[in-house]
Parts: structure tokens; C-alpha cells; sequence
């Protein structure tokens, strides 16, 4: 089968991968950077944060897929070649990659994928399969993660079923209401490009989940007392901790305290009267 693509000449439906992505809290980070002064500023940090980190979704001329931004909404489309699973494939590396790397720059994005009728160009994203993403993502995702569509797993454990030990196999969670999402911190293992030797490569992964940590505590406190934003951050929080938990048992020191993670009660005092 020949790689279909996105013609902008003669538009037309195409069987695609399709990932909505929305960066959180970020209609409030308007408000509030143009509120205090900081508007322009905000608006330079941002554009040079998306265009860095849109790099590692389309890595080089060969690839068919597509992106549209607009605020702080992104959608990325790979027309499907063969069964989908290169393309799958691409959405949980390339995808996972922005999301973390948005992350350790304390921006933290909630998104769906979904599979099927789609198509893109420079004006126009169209089809089915933008709606379920982007359903996936306003109504099912609630947290800072990228969860998968119905259709999309379906299809997934038809690939794993390919191999004894899948290569999809940790770039994958199952959270607790049963919903499959982007393992993103596994980006962490990619990193192994830029290192030396083994060393090097595991001292890289401990300074990354360190900061990492670090930006949740931060939205941690800021969120303190909008309970219904900090409930997402500890989600988060959770997650990171589990991730920490499977892959580095031993150190203590890259895990949240779960003091952050509580609430506590008292009794009314004379100081707070």
C-alpha cells in the first residue's frame, strides 16, 4: 500500500492517527499575564516553548504527518501506511517527547487519540477522527495525561499481541478508571543518545525526574487553594511517584512526599480569627 498523504491541492479524507492536545491552566495564564503586565512576556515564552518542542512530533522532512497549532490547542495527524502500528508508534514516542519536554518547563498537557477519517493542511483540520480525539480529551482525560480512545486500544492490543515482550509495552500505562494513557516519563530512556556511557545516562535520568518533581511541587503550592486545579497536580504527583517506584526503587530522593499530597485538618485557633 502506497503512504497516502495530506494533499493540500485536492483535499480528501484520510485514514489517519490523530492526537488533540491542550496545555492546562492556560486560558488562566492569559488572564492573568496581561492582569499583572506580563502579557508580552508570557506570549514570547510560550511561542518559543511550542516551536522548540513541536520538532521532536515531525523529526525530519519524511514524515507524512502533519501539525496545527492554535492557542493552546495542538493537533498532529499521521496518515496510516499498512495496520496503523508504525503510526501508533509515532504518536506514543513522539508524543510522550513533547509532552515531557513541556513539562519540565512547568507546562503540563492533557490530550486523546483517536484513529480514522481525518485531514489537515495550513487552514483546515476536518473529520471524525479530530472529533473523537478532542472529545477523548475535554471529556475523559481530567488530568495532565493523553489517554487513548476505545478504537485506538482495541488496536493496540492487536499489536502487542505481535511479540512476546512488545516494544509498546512501557510507553503505556492503565490508570485506575481503566483508562489507557501516554507513559510519557519513559522519554526518560531516550536519552541515552547524548551520554557517554552507563553512568552518564542513569546520572541524565535522575536529574530529569528531579526536575520534574521539582515542577509539580511548584504547581503543587501554587494550587493550594483552588482545590479543583490542585487535585490534577496530585494526580500527576502520584503518577510521577509510581513512575519512580517501578524504575528506580531505591532512589528516595526523586519521590513527592505524600505530605503534599494530603490534606489536614485543625481546629480553629485564635490566629485564625
Amino acid at each position: 500500500m502506497n503512504t497516502q498523504k495530506y494533499d493540500k491541492d485536492n483535499p480528501k479524507l484520510v485514514n489517519s492517527m490523530v492526537c488533540a492536545i491542550d496545555i492546562l491552566g492556560f486560558s488562566q495564564m492569559i488572564i492573568d499575564s496581561c492582569r499583572d503586565g506580563y502579557g508580552d512576556e508570557l506570549l514570547k515564552d510560550i511561542n518559543y516553548l511550542i516551536n522548540k518542542n513541536k520538532q521532536c512530533i515531525i523529526p525530519n522532512k519524511y514524515s507524512k504527518g502533519n501539525i496545527k497549532i492554535y492557542t493552546d490547542n495542538m493537533i498532529i495527524g499521521y496518515p496510516i501506511k499498512d495496520d496503523g502500528e508504525a503510526e501508533l508508534n509515532e504518536i506514543l514516542d513522539n508524543v510522550s517527547e513533547y509532552q515531557f519536554n513541556l513539562s519540565l518547563e512547568g507546562l503540563f498537557v492533557r490530550g486523546g487519540v483517536s484513529v480514522g477519517e481525518f485531514y489537515i493542511n495550513e487552514d483546515i483540520v476536518f473529520g471524525p477522527a479530530l472529533l473523537d480525539a478532542h472529545n477523548t480529551e475535554s471529556k475523559l482525560a481530567c488530568y495532565p495525561r493523553i489517554i487513548l480512545d476505545d478504537k485506538t486500544v482495541k488496536r493496540l492490543k492487536k499489536y502487542i499481541n505481535y511479540y512476546d515482550v512488545a516494544p509498546q509495552y512501557n510507553k503505556i500505562l492503565i490508570d485506575s478508571d481503566g483508562q489507557w494513557f501516554l507513559n510519557y516519563l519513559n522519554t526518560i530512556f531516550k536519552y541515552y543518545r547524548e551520554c557517554n556511557n552507563e553512568y552518564e545516562f542513569e546520572r541524565i535520568q535522575l536529574e530529569l525526574l528531579l526536575r520534574h518533581k521539582d515542577k509539580i511541587e511548584e504547581m503543587l503550592n501554587i494550587h493550594r487553594k483552588n482545590i479543583r486545579v490542585w487535585d490534577k497536580y496530585v494526580w500527576t504527583a502520584n503518577y510521577h511517584n509510581y513512575f519512580c517506584d517501578l524504575n528506580f526503587p531505591d532512589e528516595k530522593q526523586l519521590k513527592i512526599s505524600r505530605k503534599s499530597l494530603l490534606s489536614w485538618q485543625s481546629q480553629v485557633l485564635s490566629d485564625d480569627l
